[in-house]
């Protein structure tokens, strides 16, 4: 049996096409797994202010002053606590919002705050929450858990 030239080339393609597909679904799996180098961004990189707090027969107590960080409306934080994180905004002037601050696709810190479009964003794969914890865009496809707040005489409870 004669190999043409053009049966040789589609051979030598199949072939080739067999050998990489492994090696691309093993790329684009390890892009989304948790590995040693895709652990939850530190807070350190946050682009909103980060504050520590300790809660208190589960409720975490804020006072909103001049001085405070979610003083205006559209300010948020990250807050951090000894068994989680929240992200709060302060949406108007008597509303405020607490989400999870770990993302619900890989489970990273959300970090970043993009004030202009209202938006938390995970720095590990780029899915977007509005303020209500909703998806905006993926790769995640859960919204993030909603907290009570109660906002009385300039203070801030949220109920963990």
């Amino acid at each position: 049996m004669k190999i043409t030239r053009r049966d040789f080339f589609n051979k030598t393609i199949q072939g080739a096409t067999i050998i990489a597909i492994p090696s691309l679904i093993g790329t684009i799996l390890e892009s989304c797994s948790t590995n040693s180098n895709s652990n939850p961004v530190s807070a350190s990189s946050s682009n909103f202010k980060t504050i520590q707090v300790t809660p208190k027969n589960n409720v975490i107590t804020l006072n909103i002053d001049s001085s405070s960080s979610l003083s205006t409306v559209g300010s948020a934080v990250l807050l951090q606590y000894s068994s989680g994180n929240l992200l709060v905004d302060r949406s108007d002037q008597s509303t405020f919002n607490a989400l999870s601050a770990i993302c619900t696709h890989q489970g990273c810190l959300i970090t970043e705050y993009d004030p202009g479009n209202k938006h938390f964003v995970c720095p590990c794969h780029g899915s977007t929450f509005n303020l209500n914890g909703q998806v905006v865009s993926g790769p995640a496809q859960r919204a993030l858990p909603k907290y009570q707040t109660q906002f009385i005489n300039n203070q801030l409870n949220i109920v963990i």
